[in-house]
């Protein structure tokens, strides 16, 4: 079977590389300090002047954080009622040492930290989250958190496992249960434009309405080239943890290379294209981006320099704590949104991501690992949105979780298989938090195709496998009109919307 790749290159001659005033003053900045030590100096107090000069009381963004290799949304929220209980268990305890299934005495025992009470009552069903993730429960608690049940890729609405075996292919999505073919669904929403992103696709809007001065980094990824992030117009800027970036090949100090100065001269010179060479003026174009951004990017790391990250709690090692990789990844974003103004960001939008969800094996262990982390994650960027330099950005900020797919509630013995609809985290001020949007699927597995069966469970298509209920469209779209998108431009980047009688599912407080 073909695999389509996960991530997209676009070919340099595609692309569109409009420079802002702002741009401009920068490279000419750049152009006239080239090979002298001041040249940074100068492009700092540059932007500082920039940042005084032009505040940005609108701000919002949002923060993708992407669960590489499909989580597993069983044992991320789980329901607790007595019947939904014993489906749990009869799936994934399968004995001895090797059990998937979470013991209720760890529940019970830590039912503070873990027991969820959603706003909206589901008849009969109550909830818990992972034992490990006590932080994200008390941000669902404070009303900052929510869950969105059951998420994933859809054409259409699909009611049941009936339904779904009428249908015929062209109105499925394709490639079930694909890493790559999911993964790609989740990401670009529009079947017309498979190469580019929904949050590319937002990007691109906001350029055209002139809300960033510079667009250079209203996309910005720290997974190296993500179709998320995949513009028609706008290219994403690719940035490491520590929020730095190499444009240009062996560069690391901004003055110096193998100890030469001046270096800096004839690297300046090829941006003034001496033909007129299609090729050579592109070119050109984009080593005087890259130079130019890598400056401001240099000036905000300045200006906000990084801190300590606290470490977590490894939850298979209570007396071991560790660095938390996502959360090193979401303090550069905080730091970055310290710096908007520097930037003239007015909307952005960041995909970071952990890896590791593709448990087949040893699960028990790897994802409480897994969720410990992400939980401590989103309550550190909470945090240091509330107290960010300049003034509390976390009303301004959404994080969102996204993931290739769900995965069987039933075991394979040490581990889950790929599965289909999942349940995703909405964090922030801005968010309607406190309840689960979306009904939760019954936790038993169909022991019968006869949907007249007591046994039979209507939405499951195999081992434990639920059609989602709702569509990433609906999740995506939901978070499209907060970020200030009109109803027009949502239906323009989510095509398949209208298929459904829900466009805003109501866990953002209006924009």
């Amino acid at each position: 079977m073909t695999k389509k790749p996960i991530f997209t290159h676009k070919p340099i001659s595609t692309h569109k590389i409009d420079f802002s005033r702002r741009e401009f003053l920068l490279n000419a900045s750049l152009m006239s300090a080239a090979g002298s030590v001041a040249a940074p100096f100068a492009l700092n107090m540059f932007a500082m002047n920039v940042a005084a000069a032009a505040p940005f009381p609108t701000y919002k963004a949002l923060v993708c954080v992407y669960l590489g290799g499909g989580n597993d949304h069983n044992n991320t929220v789980i329901a607790t009622d007595p019947a939904s209980w014993t489906g749990y268990q009869n799936a994934r305890n399968v004995g001895g040492t090797a059990s998937i299934a979470l013991p209720y005495g760890a529940l019970t025992t830590d039912m503070v930290n873990t027991a969820i009470t959603p706003a909206t009552t589901q008849a009969g069903r109550t909830f818990a989250l992972h034992p490990a993730m006590g932080a994200m429960k008390t941000l669902f608690g404070n009303t900052r958190a929510a869950v969105v049940a059951n998420v994933g890729p859809l054409l259409e609405p699909i009611a049941s496992r009936t339904a779904y075996n009428a249908l015929p292919g062209n109105r499925k999505p394709a490639n079930l249960f694909s890493h790559n073919d999911q993964t790609a669904q989740w990401h670009t929403t529009n079947p017309a434009k498979p190469l580019y992103g929904w949050g590319g696709s937002m990007a691109d809007i906001f350029k055209a309405n002139s809300v960033n001065t510079s667009p250079n980094f209203t996309n910005m990824s720290f997974a190296g080239n993500t179709v998320f992030l995949a513009g028609e117009t706008l290219n994403q800027y690719q940035i490491n943890t520590n929020g730095t970036a190499q444009p240009i090949g062996g560069i690391t100090n901004p003055t110096t290379l193998f100890g030469t100065t001046g270096f800096l001269e004839p690297i300046i010179k090829n941006t003034t294209p001496v033909s007129g060479n299609v090729f050579e003026i592109e070119h050109a174009k984009v080593v005087e981006r890259a130079l130019a951004a890598e400056s401001a990017l240099n000036s905000v790391m300045t200006a906000f320099p990084a801190t300590t990250v606290p470490q977590y709690t490894n939850p298979n090692n209570p007396a071991q704590l560790r660095d938390n990789s996502l959360a090193k990844q979401l303090q550069t974003v905080s730091r970055i949104i310290a710096g908007r103004n520097i930037l003239g960001a007015n909307r952005q939008v960041f995909f970071v991501s952990m890896g590791g969800f593709d448990t087949h094996d040893g699960q028990a262990p790897s994802h409480a690992d897994l969720m410990a982390r992400l939980a401590h994650a989103a309550d550190y960027l909470n945090t240091t949105l509330v107290g960010l330099s300049g003034g509390d950005m976390s009303n301004n900020v959404t994080l969102f979780t996204a993931s290739d797919f769900g995965r069987t509630l039933t075991s394979n013995g040490d581990g889950t298989d790929h599965g289909w609809g999942s349940h995703h985290f909405v964090v922030g001020g801005a968010v309607n938090g406190g309840d689960i949007y979306g009904t939760y699927p019954k936790t038993f597995v169909s022991t019968s195709t006869d949907p007249m069966n007591a046994a039979h469970n209507p939405l499951d298509v195999g081992s434990g496998n639920f059609i989602p209920q709702i569509s990433v469209d609906q999740y995506a779209a939901t978070l499209a009109k907060w970020f200030g998108l009109t109803t027009g431009e949502i239906n323009s980047i989510f095509p398949n919307l209208v298929n459904f009688t829900t466009k805003d599912l109501g866990f953002m407080k209006p924009a």
